[in-house]
């Protein structure tokens, strides 16, 4: 793996972890709030579920790409790579399409809604990072 490549996946990781886990908050928190007979508390703890998942595959995945940036002696940080442009309207693309797939007010919505508004953030970062440089 080229490290501009690695540095690329690196930050990718990091930047779907952190979103990940951002959802997994906003969503424990409307669950914590919610009365135990509520319907949506199952649907809400299903949701969080498969976002741990996904979290748990991704810390490892970040864990291998550590390793492999730390051995070829990679300079920069997680935090000054910055993902192509296109790859995050790619995913912007890609949240978008899931929004319109899910049902209105259910906890995947929730969690869509989340994910969107860190890529709308990530994608005005980029552009304002590609006018100054």
């Amino acid at each position: 793996m080229r490290m501009p490549d690695v540095r690329r996946d690196l930050r990718a990781t990091s930047d779907a972890l952190q979103r990940d886990l951002e959802a997994l908050e906003t969503l424990e928190e409307e669950k914590r709030g919610l009365a135990l007979d509520d319907p949506r508390l199952n649907e809400l703890a299903n949701q969080i579920e498969e976002i741990a998942t996904r979290v748990l595959a991704r810390s490892t995945t970040q864990k291998n790409l550590t390793e492999v940036a730390v051995a070829a002696g990679a300079g920069g940080s997680i935090e000054t790579t910055r993902r192509p442009a296109s790859d995050v309207l790619a995913e912007w693309r890609e949240l978008e399409r899931r929004a319109d797939s899910v049902e209105p007010g259910s906890a995947e919505a929730a969690e869509v809604a989340v994910l969107l508004d860190r890529v709308h953030d990530e994608y005005r970062a980029a552009i304002e990072a590609a006018r100054e440089g």
